[in-house]
Protein backbone atom coordinates (compact mmCIF):
# COMPACT_ATOMS: atom_id res chain seq x y z
CA UNK A 1 0.00 0.00 0.00
CA UNK A 2 1.25 3.47 -0.98
CA UNK A 3 1.95 5.50 2.08
CA UNK A 4 -0.63 7.98 1.18
CA UNK A 5 -3.20 4.85 1.55
CA UNK A 6 -2.11 4.17 4.85
CA UNK A 7 -2.05 7.74 6.18
CA UNK A 8 -5.63 8.24 5.21
CA UNK A 9 -6.52 4.81 6.93
CA UNK A 10 -4.64 6.84 10.39
CA UNK A 11 -6.84 9.78 9.50
CA UNK A 12 -10.08 8.40 9.00
CA UNK A 13 -10.05 6.09 12.28
CA UNK A 14 -9.69 8.96 14.06
CA UNK A 15 -11.84 10.74 12.79
CA UNK A 16 -14.76 7.99 13.28
CA UNK A 17 -13.83 7.26 16.23
CA UNK A 18 -14.19 10.89 17.91
CA UNK A 19 -18.08 11.30 16.69
CA UNK A 20 -18.63 7.54 17.62
CA UNK A 21 -16.96 8.04 21.43
CA UNK A 22 -19.52 11.39 21.71
CA UNK A 23 -22.32 9.08 21.05
CA UNK A 24 -21.29 6.35 23.11
CA UNK A 25 -20.50 8.49 25.66
CA UNK A 26 -24.21 9.58 26.05
CA UNK A 27 -26.15 6.22 25.04
CA UNK A 28 -24.11 4.35 27.77
CA UNK A 29 -21.22 5.65 29.52
CA UNK A 30 -17.99 8.16 29.75
CA UNK A 31 -16.14 5.18 30.89
CA UNK A 32 -17.64 3.33 27.59
CA UNK A 33 -16.59 6.19 25.62
CA UNK A 34 -12.68 7.20 26.61
CA UNK A 35 -12.10 2.64 25.95
CA UNK A 36 -13.32 3.34 22.33
CA UNK A 37 -11.58 6.30 21.77
CA UNK A 38 -8.37 5.45 23.53
CA UNK A 39 -8.02 2.04 21.91
CA UNK A 40 -8.83 3.71 18.72
CA UNK A 41 -5.82 5.64 18.93
CA UNK A 42 -3.94 3.31 20.27
CA UNK A 43 -4.92 1.25 17.26
CA UNK A 44 -2.79 3.61 15.12
CA UNK A 45 -0.06 4.04 17.22
CA UNK A 46 0.49 0.25 17.08
CA UNK A 47 -0.17 0.95 12.90
CA UNK A 48 2.00 3.40 12.87
CA UNK A 49 4.85 2.22 14.41
CA UNK A 50 4.33 -1.31 12.46
CA UNK A 51 4.53 1.03 9.13
CA UNK A 52 7.61 2.74 10.31
CA UNK A 53 9.13 -0.76 11.03
CA UNK A 54 8.11 -2.22 7.94
CA UNK A 55 9.51 0.71 5.81
CA UNK A 56 13.15 0.89 7.74
CA UNK A 57 13.59 -3.25 8.15
CA UNK A 58 12.35 -3.76 4.23
CA UNK A 59 14.23 -1.58 2.00
CA UNK A 60 15.35 -1.87 -1.78
CA UNK A 61 18.15 -4.43 -2.52
CA UNK A 62 21.13 -2.13 -2.33
CA UNK A 63 19.91 0.16 -0.41
CA UNK A 64 21.98 0.29 2.55
CA UNK A 65 19.48 -0.83 6.17
CA UNK A 66 18.99 1.78 9.13
CA UNK A 67 19.26 -0.67 12.29
CA UNK A 68 19.33 2.24 14.56
CA UNK A 69 15.61 2.68 12.83
CA UNK A 70 14.64 -0.44 13.09
CA UNK A 71 16.02 -0.34 16.55
CA UNK A 72 13.29 2.81 17.27
CA UNK A 73 10.45 1.38 15.82
CA UNK A 74 10.81 -1.99 17.74
CA UNK A 75 10.75 -0.21 20.50
CA UNK A 76 7.85 2.22 19.63
CA UNK A 77 5.79 -1.03 19.00
CA UNK A 78 6.48 -3.17 22.12
CA UNK A 79 5.64 -0.07 24.35
CA UNK A 80 2.50 0.23 22.34
CA UNK A 81 1.84 -3.52 23.17
CA UNK A 82 2.89 -3.33 26.60
CA UNK A 83 0.74 -0.41 27.02
CA UNK A 84 -2.18 -2.06 25.73
CA UNK A 85 -1.47 -4.96 28.70
CA UNK A 86 -1.40 -2.68 31.46
CA UNK A 87 -4.41 -1.32 30.05
CA UNK A 88 -5.79 -5.08 29.49
CA UNK A 89 -4.80 -5.90 33.35
CA UNK A 90 -5.76 -2.60 34.94
CA UNK A 91 -9.27 -2.57 33.46
CA UNK A 92 -9.62 1.22 33.30
CA UNK A 93 -12.62 0.95 30.70
CA UNK A 94 -15.16 -2.19 29.94
CA UNK A 95 -13.85 -4.58 28.03
CA UNK A 96 -16.19 -4.60 25.10
CA UNK A 97 -14.77 -0.60 24.76
CA UNK A 98 -11.70 -2.27 23.55
CA UNK A 99 -13.00 -4.89 21.49
CA UNK A 100 -15.09 -1.61 19.85
CA UNK A 101 -12.27 0.31 19.11
CA UNK A 102 -9.93 -1.43 17.82
CA UNK A 103 -12.33 -2.91 14.87
CA UNK A 104 -12.37 0.57 14.15
CA UNK A 105 -8.83 0.51 12.49
CA UNK A 106 -9.93 -2.79 11.02
CA UNK A 107 -13.21 -1.33 9.37
CA UNK A 108 -11.43 1.64 7.82
CA UNK A 109 -8.45 -0.36 6.77
CA UNK A 110 -10.94 -2.36 4.72
CA UNK A 111 -12.81 0.07 3.24
CA UNK A 112 -9.79 2.62 2.19
CA UNK A 113 -7.98 -0.33 0.90
CA UNK A 114 -11.32 -1.25 -1.31
CA UNK A 115 -11.59 2.20 -2.77
CA UNK A 116 -8.21 2.59 -3.12
CA UNK A 117 -8.35 -0.58 -4.98
CA UNK A 118 -11.36 0.42 -7.32
CA UNK A 119 -9.86 3.54 -7.94
CA UNK A 120 -6.57 1.23 -9.81
CA UNK A 121 -8.85 -0.88 -11.20
CA UNK A 122 -11.07 2.24 -12.66
CA UNK A 123 -7.66 3.89 -14.08
CA UNK A 124 -6.13 0.67 -15.34
CA UNK A 125 -9.59 0.33 -17.20
CA UNK A 126 -9.73 4.23 -18.72
CA UNK A 127 -5.74 3.64 -19.94
CA UNK A 128 -7.15 0.29 -21.34
CA UNK A 129 -9.92 1.88 -23.27
CA UNK A 130 -7.86 4.99 -24.13
CA UNK A 131 -4.77 2.04 -26.05
CA UNK A 132 -7.53 0.51 -27.94
CA UNK A 133 -9.33 3.94 -29.30
CA UNK A 134 -5.38 4.60 -30.86
CA UNK A 135 -5.64 1.64 -32.56
CA UNK A 136 -7.16 0.89 -35.92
Amino acid sequence: MSQNVLAKVQVWTILLALPLALVLGFAISFSFAAGVFLTALWAVAGFRALEGLFRAAFVPEGTPRNEFAIILWLVAKLSVYGLAVWVLFSRPFPAVSHAVGFTILMVVLVVVGARHRAEEIRLATNSGDNQNDDQP
